[in-house]
């Protein structure tokens, strides 16, 4: 059964990914002189397509194709985001609202990735609008703050983040704090700040490392600030480290098979939309992983990080296949239409 407390938050970015190929090596096609700090390069692009990303908006929509709950979706974005149909793109689940501030004096975030025929990749992003999110009041975006089960807070500018969690912490919503890259980008006194306000924290293991080295701490010290650690290890799967009756525990967590692997772009997403669509109903967080595992591998079978479908029958499927067993919270879930 659905959880009491019936929406779930998401704080983080929403850009435009615009992927581009080049058909030879960038090694050939750049010249850097580092005793003069000079750099030359010139690349023609042969390819060039446009998605929709962002952390939060590849979240909202996985959770908008599983569409259990209510999804609120927060953040800034620039005088791009209708003309170019990102908000059409996202609005068309009937599950997910929007509390966006709209920009006309800047452009949404944009990610421009172009990939050589070696794939190895030259990126340039652009926070735009992105860098208002500090600017925002939750206060003035949420009026029933006890409806919400969870907020992840992930990855943007640290100002917002840390922000967030202190607006957050006073509306009483429980926080998933979810740093991603800018996590070496945190002060130590404001990184231990964030982690005591918070229940959850998710990352990959070198951020999760960066974490702990910069406190100085084990995961076990960690730990008595928190209700749980989730790692996320790419194709070794991930590990859950939670506490249950006093003890701490760590459940290993393989990766759910896709069909294929076209592009990873925007799988660990699609895990933290299975994991907050698992807590929305009432599953263990075990289980909420588990089926973080199972979304991922949908992910990974399109190009771009918003282009996949997939219905809760076929998710049901998969899980059983990867794990033997279907959760019970999961067997009444009918399929529902965006």
């Amino acid at each position: 059964m659905p959880s009491q407390k019936s929406k779930v938050l998401i704080l983080g970015s929403l850009a435009f990914d615009y992927i581009m190929g080049f058909d030879s090596n960038f090694v050939y096609a750049t010249k850097i002189d580092k005793l003069k700090e000079e750099y030359q390069s010139t690349i023609t692009a042969n390819s060039r397509k446009q998605h929709f990303g962002g952390t939060a908006g590849n979240i909202a929509y996985n959770m908008g194709l599983l569409n259990i709950g209510s999804v609120s979706l927060i953040g800034s974005v620039g005088k791009d985001f209708e003309s170019l149909g990102y908000k059409d793109h996202i609005t068309v689940f009937g599950n997910v609202e929007l509390g966006i501030d709209i920009h006309e004096d800047e452009f949404t975030a944009a990610c421009y990735i172009v990939n050589d025929v070696k794939a190895n990749q030259m990126i340039i992003f652009h926070g735009g609008a992105l860098d208002r999110c500090k600017e925002l009041n939750l206060k003035d975006k949420i009026d029933d703050p006890e409806n919400y089960i969870y907020a992840i807070n992930s990855t943007q500018s640290v100002e917002a983040m840390i922000n967030f969690t202190d607006q957050l912490y006073d509306l009483q919503i429980p926080i998933i704090f979810d740093p991603g890259q800018v996590t070496p980008l945190f002060p130590k006194e404001m990184l231990f700040e964030t982690i005591k306000k918070s229940a959850i924290i998710i990352g990959n293991k070198f951020e999760i490392e960066q974490i702990q080295e910069k406190l100085d701490m084990s995961q076990e010290d960690l730990m008595s600030y928190l209700q749980a650690i989730i790692i996320t290890k790419s194709k070794e799967g991930s590990e859950l480290i939670y506490k249950s009756d006093n003890r701490i525990y760590h459940s290993e967590i393989p990766i759910s098979t896709p069909n294929e692997i076209i592009d990873t772009t925007g799988a660990g997403d699609g895990y933290r939309a299975g994991i907050l669509s698992g807590l929305m109903l009432n599953m263990t967080l075990l289980d909420a992983c588990r089926l973080g595992s199972v979304v991922a591998s949908f992910v990974v079978e399109t190009v771009g990080a918003q282009t996949h479908r997939y219905s809760i029958s076929q998710v049901r499927k998969r899980f059983f296949k990867t794990f033997n067993y279907i959760p019970t919270e999961l067997e009444g879930i009918r399929n529902k239409k965006a």
